[in-house]
């Protein structure tokens, strides 16, 4: 279909101005705080436009929390083009993402293993998961009928607990109103250069059902992401599928909002999320022409995958003038199938089987023909026929209870939260290498089959498989108090003492794991994460901060290693087996700042510095003769750095708005088992580059009776020059193949019009058309096969919505 005709049904689609029923718009605050407090509404002639946050569990401006902070309202998020989380780190300093396994990482504190190190909320859920095994991919949820988007900079452990060492991202749904319609809709359409159309439409409606009594919210929202990587056969070098690397994410959203006396309300809400992707952003650089745009993958495998979750909430809020009770009350269960590339793996594995024998059967046997199985520009072309799927199941069922007591006077000397938290988390994870043609294949290439080389049959179709189920409780109570002890001095403290436990029970099967092998084992710790502060709020228009506090991350237990597999790794390591446990992680941050309005609000700035400790660090060892990894802790490191945010408006009708972030994560200690070569050396980087920058501005002006505006964005973070644990040669993990991301320079321009509440506008993506190297790895060292990912291709394209 044309793209016309697509943008055609797209504004059909939208309702028309004439429908809407009144002209207020739809309260837009979280369970914390049904609106902002009365001081502040009086006070917001003096901070006209200024988002309200609920970071300290407390409704405040921005401006006034103490807390390294940046917000997004759904306003600024449509107007920046943000669609996902990836957006919305381009424009926040000190965060990056990393969309293989949804990983975010906040001032460089970043780790696959374990649980998280970022706490992830919808509201006052958590919904982070531990990594059980390989593939274990955060959910990540869609930008769409959002309050807003909060990114809480360094350890939050006293509020929000255990995981949110780096810091705590929160999405905040917008709740019902009691009093006034509202609607939000929006529809897209758009074509990525050398790929597919990209399309969205959506809509919320808020509406009282009994004034003052009874409001609904209902939205629903659905996306499709064009692809724009062709699938080559291997076999005849011919594309055989355009643009395979296309998704969907479709949102249902219920809320209900019931005062049945005042001071008393209860919310129950409901949250439906799928998202599926039928291939990944990978491929084979040697076969592409990236500069021309020019993207191929010719692995035999479609690695796609599907995330669903539903989230039942129900929140109780009790209000009085000097006390607010809230209760909330959630269950999270998610099912998320995804894997890696199992073909590719396999046949870099069986390659090197092929040569070493892998510590099953000696190497050198017949099928030189066939050899080497990866070539530079993919499978060797002579193999024959040969797919083996990757097969990852992770699933969450989460119950969550948190109980607060907080004072309500947003004007009282001495303001205070108290509460108690429970958690009861069950994940499990099925990993699965599917290789029906196992047995084949060997028989042609090795001259005799799967099982017989390693001398262990299949697991049904499966030449490996392992299962692990895990629990996490948690019980914790918490306490946070701020007291002005000077007119605008105030001191902070708070402390959070919980009680975690962790117990797991696993198997591992199939001919590549040389037998069957099962474990169990379980962990438990009493943590206390404490912070104290100090904040000076100057006059209205300029705060000076200071906050010393914890983070932790509680320990875990490994799965058994199959030793015949994984014997060649663990000698280098000077190990007989995988460490049983690992212990729990923390951190210790300092950090000062500052919050300023100059020159008649038409300069506010936000900037803080910081340093911070990481004791223990849970990480992955990769043992790559078996392509098997446990998690140990792996010494300690630092990260120092600072963020600076500020938003210019020197004229009227334009603002400008900048960030600037810089982050020197860094391993202080160098770690090695026995007297092996080190896991990891003192001075490898964690993590990604240390310079962010993003500046953006907008003109709005009027012609008659309509409001143009006009916005440009641009993003750019530069290339990690120190060493990584794989780039370093000292380390027992040295890849001298391994490349780091490039510098990446994204740009975004967008064009539009507001008529009442109507906004139209066109939009380009990556308008220059940046193709940064990013994710360039292969299977193993032996491997010369890589593959990468880059930026998606220039995207135009127009945007309809409606707002009232």
């Amino acid at each position: 279909m044309r793209l016309d005709k697509w943008i055609l049904l797209a504004t059909a689609a939208l309702p028309l101005p004439s429908v809407a029923q009144t002209v207020a718009s739809p309260d837009t605050t979280d369970d914390s705080a049904q609106s902002a407090p009365p001081a502040q509404t009086a006070a917001s002639d003096r901070n006209p436009g200024e988002i309200v946050v609920t970071a300290t569990r407390q409704a405040q401006f921005i401006s006034k929390v103490p807390i390294s902070i940046s917000a997004f309202s759904q306003q600024s998020m449509d107007s920046k083009g943000m669609k996902s989380f990836n957006e919305v780190a381009r424009f926040t300093p000190g965060v990056r993402f990393n969309s293989d396994g949804n990983q975010i990482s906040i001032r460089g504190i970043s780790s696959g293993a374990g649980s998280g190190t970022t706490g992830i909320y919808i509201d006052d859920t958590p919904i982070q998961m531990r990594n059980l095994g390989f593939s274990a991919d955060n959910s990540a949820p869609a930008i769409f009928d959002l309050d807003r988007v909060e990114v809480l900079r360094g350890p939050q452990g006293t509020l929000f607990g255990a995981g949110s060492e780096g810091g705590t991202v929160r999405y905040i749904t917008p709740q019902p109103s009691l009093t006034t319609f509202g609607t939000y809709d929006r529809a897209e359409i758009s074509a990525t250069q050398g790929g597919g159309v990209s399309y969205e439409i959506g809509s919320a409606i808020g509406t009282p059902i009994i004034t003052d009594k009874l409001g609904v919210r209902l939205s629903a929202w659905h996306r499709r992401d064009g692809g724009y990587i062709d699938h080559v056969d291997y076999k005849t070098n011919q594309i055989d599928n355009k643009n395979i690397n296309y998704g969907d994410v479709t949102v249902l959203r219920g809320a209900l909002a019931w005062q049945p006396t005042e001071g008393l309300l209860i919310t129950p809400s409901i949250l439906w999320q799928q998202r599926t992707t039928h291939m990944t952003d990978s491929f084979f650089p040697a076969i592409s022409n990236i500069a021309n745009g020019d993207f191929r993958s010719g692995s035999p495998e479609y690695r796609g995958s599907k995330d669903r979750y539903i989230l039942p909430t129900l929140n109780i809020r009790y209000d009085t003038d000097s006390i607010s009770f809230i209760s909330n009350t959630s269950y999270f269960s998610r099912t998320n199938y995804t894997g890696y590339d199992g073909t590719l793996y396999n046949l870099s594995y069986y390659q090197d089987c092929y040569e070493s024998g892998c510590g099953f059967q000696d190497g050198g046997v017949p099928g030189q023909a066939f050899f080497p199985f990866l070539t530079p520009t993919g499978v060797n072309p002579a193999l024959p026929r040969y797919l083996s799927p990757s097969k990852v199941t992770n699933t969450q069922k989460i119950w969550t209870q948190e109980i607060r007591l907080q004072s309500a006077n947003p004007d009282a000397r001495f303001k205070w939260v108290i509460g108690a938290f429970y958690q009861h988390s069950v994940q499990r994870s099925i990993e699965e290498l599917v290789d029906p043609q196992g047995n084949d294949f060997f028989n042609a290439v090795f001259g005799q089959s799967l099982e017989d080389f390693f001398g262990y049959p299949l697991y049904g179709q499966d030449s490996y498989i392992t299962s692990t189920k895990g629990t996490d409780s948690q019980i914790a109570g918490f306490l946070d108090m701020t007291y002005e002890l000077l007119a605008g001095v105030k001191i902070s403290g708070g402390v959070r003492v919980a009680h975690t436990k962790f117990s797991f029970v696993n198997f591992s099967d199939g001919s590549q794991n040389g037998a069957r092998t099962t474990g169990a084992g379980e962990a438990s710790e009493t943590p206390v994460t404490p912070k104290v502060g100090v904040n000076w709020q100057v006059d209205n228009n300029n705060l000076l901060y200071a906050t010393w506090a914890k983070g932790f991350r509680p320990g875990g237990a490994n799965a058994p290693v199959p030793f015949n597999a994984c014997a060649p790794d663990l000698k280098q390591l000077g190990l007989t087996s995988s460490p049983d446990s690992y212990k729990s992680d923390t951190v210790s941050s300092f950090e000062i700042g500052s919050k300023n309005k100059l020159f008649d609000n038409k300069l506010q700035i936000a900037v803080s510095a910081y340093t911070i400790k990481w004791k223990g660090i849970q990480q992955s060892v990769n043992l790559n003769s078996c392509g098997i990894q446990f998690t140990g802790n792996l010494g300690q490191a630092r990260s120092r750095g600072f963020d600076l945010q500020l938003t210019v408006m020197p004229i009227h009708g334009l603002s400008i708005d900048a960030s600037v972030g810089y982050t020197d994560a860094v391993y202080t200690q160098t770690l090695a088992f026995g007297s092996s070569s080190p896991v990891v050396s003192a001075g490898d980087a964690i993590g990604g580059p240390p310079w962010t920058f993003s500046l953006g501005g907008q003109y709005d002006f009027p012609v008659g009776e309509t409001d143009f505006y006009i916005r440009g964005d641009v993003s750019y973070q530069n290339e990690l020059r120190r060493m990584t644990q794989s780039r370093d040669p000292r380390n027992q993990s040295y890849d001298p193949l391994a490349l780091a991301d490039s510098a990446r320079t994204q740009v975004t321009m967008r064009m539009g019009a507001v008529i009442g509440g109507l906004n139209v506008s066109i939009f380009a993506d990556n308008l220059l058309n940046a193709t940064p190297r990013i994710g360039y790895s292969h299977q193993n060292r032996d491997s010369l096969l890589f593959t990468q990912e880059t930026l998606r291709p220039r995207t135009i394209g127009l945007t309809i919505a409606y707002r009232q």
